[in-house]
């Protein structure tokens, strides 16, 4: 009698270890997306020697940084970086924001990575992209 009782104080246990788990995964997935649903990435546009990343935001206002990674892309398997620049974009304001990165650029096809973080030490990103565009 006292075994079974014991096996079902373990069953219970583990359905509660499991239950604590699937909950804590999904508030983690909740606090990570939140950020990534108020800003948007357009295509970047190269515009005398400066690319142009413009970003849709519909939050509060926030200061961010803005990083940009760009890679030329060769063929579907040939990729080279060739630039990791950061800004520090104006406040973040709902609607349109523009940040510009300064960087010769020959014609070819690259892909930018955008990462958006919040501007204090330590912060966690708010949203990335991966963006194609080509030069004509």
């Amino acid at each position: 009698m006292m075994d079974k009782q014991a096996g079902q104080a373990d069953t219970r246990k583990r359905m509660v270890l499991i239950l604590t788990g699937i909950i804590a995964a999904l508030v983690l997935v909740i606090v990570l997306t939140i950020g990534a649903i108020a800003i948007d990435a357009e295509d970047p546009v190269y515009i005398n020697g400066k690319l142009v990343a413009a970003f849709q935001y519909t939050g509060d206002p926030r200061d961010v940084w803005v990083q940009c990674t760009i890679s030329r892309v060769d063929d579907i398997f040939a990729e080279e970086q060739i630039g990791n620049l950061l800004t520090i974009a104006p406040t973040f304001t709902a609607g349109r924001n523009i940040c510009e990165f300064p960087i010769e650029l020959e014609p070819g096809t690259y892909k930018t990575r955008l990462y958006v973080r919040e501007r204090n030490e330590g912060a966690a990103r708010l949203a990335a992209f991966i963006k194609n565009f080509e030069i004509i």
